[in-house]
């Protein structure tokens, strides 16, 4: 894994998931990643945000979520790599299984899709808790 060359720090509070957004598209412009592959990890990571500050509890706001992005290997497919950690419950996005579909319109229900989004868009997701900290790291192929 490629050393963090950019971190940045949110509240687990909705209001600010706007800033991380914008971090991500600097970080992404300065590192030189293509439009089409910096909105895939926009995408992930304001699913990753949303569900911290909808479902990780109240202990997720007791300390900033951190988030770091990285880039392992080099030119023809080398990844990028974002780790967002909390101090939320412990939950493993990684291994979860997503929201079955509605089979019908009657069954749908609104939400419930961020998991299977994340996991739908990136490459590699992989998780981690240690020192009371839940490590979210997705990542793509450029």
């Amino acid at each position: 894994m490629g050393a963090p060359l950019s971190q940045f720090a949110i509240n687990a509070d909705r209001s600010e998931i706007r800033s991380a957004s914008s971090w991500l598209e600097k970080t992404s412009l300065q590192y030189g990643v293509p439009t089409n592959k910096a909105l895939v990890l926009d995408q992930c990571l304001d699913e990753v945000l949303m569900n911290i500050v909808m479902h990780a509890g109240s202990s997720a706001t007791q300390t900033p979520v951190e988030l770091e992005f990285a880039i392992n290997g080099a030119g023809v497919g080398k990844e990028i790599a974002i780790t967002v950690s909390d101090s939320g419950r412990p939950f493993n996005s990684a291994e979860a299984s997503p929201k079955p579909k509605a089979v019908s319109l009657q069954e749908a229900e609104p939400g419930g899709l961020g998991l299977a989004i994340i996991k739908g868009l990136s490459s590699r997701l992989a998780y981690e808790f240690r020192n009371g900290r839940n490590f979210l790291t997705f990542a793509i192929l450029v």
